[in-house]
């Protein structure tokens, strides 16, 4: 450990590739808690070598690239659905020649899945090929079903007309309307006079429970409780605009709330990210965006994409992570554009696209191009609540090659989420600062009772946490771009992960700190985890549920560090 107050020398760190090799999550094969359910219905499987560290624990051999196939095909009924092949780099951590690298994703039911994991005899990792979320925060919930409360009660129908306008007057076409009521949701879109009819249905004509708006532009979001809408007349809504109550957000500021509180300042950006390269693996990025043109570099994973359909996103969500990472304004932009500025404006971005509909078998491609490219920081702004072994595996071959991975922690609001749960990532959770948000946004709603500090900073519910969070960054009410040229504020461990990954970007270009880092390779992803821990604030001297991890990274902390 450094004296207080002093910086780790390279030969002080003592950082090995031993650290990234240590793994205590050996599955059990013979609990029932491995088991399968047995159903005839086809599902989609990922079927990977066990290797590396994964072999080792579990005492057996690498299966070669043909006996995987054997494996794979020797039993009936298996439609090979692709083959994603190992990357070109994976010899570094291969105990033979001929040592399966590919995986397999297949179409089989659930018995002949288990048969094929038996005839394998733990040489082989086969789990379904699951789901991944992206890490935004769904801010309406799913409504239950209507519980009348004697047989007297009949559900009934009714329509509202809302009407969404700023504070000028002006008509707010493209927000999204949610009525949440005692029966299901209702739901619409706002059109170019800023209306929307929706039908609600209740037991009886009450106040609804929520009514929540959602700009796609410009605007807050607005969250009311127990509203009262007329049936027989339009009911008004006013929406604040984003400079409210901060008038410092992009793209009229350079920096966002949270880059400003992480220290990011013109004096800080330093080398910018230049030379380091950033890949964002999410929905794709808008590069038509005036601060998104220098984004060059992508591919989509997405089933259908073609070469070049990574600049649709279609969800915004991978936009809004690639600007507060990489936002910069190239010359001869026009300058009505604004002046907003991400952490490593500088760094090269590849962006992954796999969402919509992203599972562990893209995962899995996404972070081989990382290693194959060379990345030096992947952003994962998503997870799932189950493990992967084969990710794990991916996450152990990518750290080994010098990729850091920053995820996100979760938006479930309860234990940290995969991939995050790894110890070869480092994992995020979200911070939230009262003061930078209206009153009555739906992220108000969201403060952890007991977490509030007296500068107004709050874990916010939807975060999740637990020991495997490293630090917090700011992931509420967060300014960023959207696709077609549009700013937007977003909410989510989502938005703390890419803080984080900028931070890590702007910390690879600085040439004063490439002897602390050293050579590309395990140590350097080492020797960049501990650092962003070491330039960690706390936030609360009362933290039992983990949700800050080390605390808020912080570049004025790097003089200290330094001793300047």
């Amino acid at each position: 450990m450094p004296a207080a107050g002093g910086f780790l020398h390279p030969l002080q760190v003592q950082c090995c590739a031993q650290e990234y090799i240590m793994i205590d999550r050996t599955p059990n094969y013979g609990s029932p808690s491995g088991a399968v359910p047995v159903t005839g219905e086809r599902r989609q499987f990922l079927i990977a070598p066990r290797r590396h560290v994964h072999a080792a624990a579990a005492g057996v051999r690498p299966p070669s690239a043909a006996e995987l196939h054997a494996h794979v095909t020797r039993i009936p009924g298996v439609e090979i659905c692709q083959q994603i092949p190992g990357h070109k780099q994976s010899h570094h951590l291969s105990s033979s020649e001929d040592e399966a690298v590919a995986h397999y994703v297949v179409e089989i039911d659930a018995i002949h899945a288990h048969a094929i994991r038996a005839s394998a005899g733990g040489r082989v990792i086969v789990e379904e090929d699951l789901p991944l979320s992206y890490g935004r925060k769904h801010e309406v919930d799913a409504t239950p079903a209507l519980h009348p409360q004697s047989a007297f009660d009949e559900p009934q129908a009714r329509d509202v007309v809302i009407i969404v306008h700023d504070k000028e007057g002006r008509p707010v076409p493209e927000a999204s309307v949610t009525v949440v009521t005692d029966g299901p949701a209702a739901t619409g879109s706002t059109d170019a006079r800023g209306q929307v009819r929706l039908q609600l249905t209740q037991l009886r004509e009450e106040p609804v429970r929520t009514l929540f708006v959602r700009p796609l532009n410009g605007y807050w979001n607005k969250f009311l409780h127990r509203v009262t809408l007329d049936s027989a007349a339009p009911n008004l809504v006013i929406v604040t605009p984003l400079n409210e109550p901060n008038p410092d957000v992009p793209p009229v500021a350079a920096y966002g709330w949270g880059q400003r509180l992480m220290g990011l300042t013109p004096e800080t950006q330093g080398h910018g990210g230049k030379g380091v390269k950033v890949a964002i693996v999410d929905s794709g990025a808008d590069a038509s965006h005036p601060f998104l043109e220098h984004v060059r570099s992508g591919i989509d994973l997405t089933d259908g994409g073609d070469i070049n359909s990574w600049r649709q996103d279609s969800i915004g969500h991978g936009t809004h992570c690639a600007g507060v990472i990489g936002a910069r304004l190239d010359q001869g932009a026009s300058p009505e554009a604004g002046a907003m500025r991400g952490f490593a404006p500088e760094a090269e971005i590849h962006a992954l696209k796999i969402f919509p509909g992203g599972q562990f078998s893209a995962l899995v491609k996404a972070l081989n191009y990382c290693i194959d490219h060379e990345i030096d920081v992947v952003n994962l702004s998503l997870g799932a609540p189950q493990i992967s072994e084969a990710v794990e595996q991916k996450l152990i071959e990518a750290a080994h090659a010098g990729v850091a991975v920053i995820v996100a922690a979760g938006n479930s609001g309860g234990p940290v989420q995969y991939p995050a749960q790894s110890r070869y990532v480092l994992a995020v959770s979200a911070l939230g600062m009262r003061h930078a948000l209206p009153l009555d946004t739906w992220e108000q709603s969201q403060v952890v009772a007991g977490s509030e500090t007296q500068d107004g900073f709050f874990s916010p519910q939807f975060s999740c946490f637990g020991p495997q969070v490293a630090v917090c960054a700011p992931g509420v009410g967060i300014v960023s771009t959207v696709p077609g040229n549009r700013y937007a504020s977003d909410s989510g461990t989502s938005m703390a992960a890419p803080h984080v990954a900028g931070l890590a970007a702007l910390l690879l270009s600085d040439p004063a700190l490439a002897g602390y880092f050293g050579p590309r390779g395990p140590t350097r992803v080492t020797a960049l985890f501990r650092l962003i821990k070491l330039l960690c604030s706390p936030v609360s001297l009362s933290d039992s549920d983990n949700r800050f991890g080390a605390g808020l990274p912080q570049l004025h902390n790097l003089r200290r560090l330094l001793g300047t």
